[in-house]
């Protein structure tokens, strides 16, 4: 007979993999709900001051951080 047993250590690592993966597939829809993530670039000016690319940036937060820092 060729039946394939699942032993426990191939079960708990299969069952460790899908929690992980829910973790963070759930994570990332509730960041998305709560309005925490942005698409469209940062977050908040506090990360404005070790931004490589602020000179550059066309995003209306970049653009007021440069004014208020002038």
């Amino acid at each position: 007979m060729d039946t394939k047993k699942t032993d426990r250590r191939d079960f708990f690592r299969r069952a460790a993999q899908l929690t992980f993966l829910s973790t963070m597939v759930g994570g990332s829809v509730w960041l998305m709900t709560e309005n925490r993530i942005q698409f469209d670039g940062c977050n908040d000016n506090q990360f404005c001051k070790k931004c490589q690319k602020l000179s550059t940036c066309s995003l209306d937060k970049a653009q007021t951080y440069r004014k208020n820092e002038r």
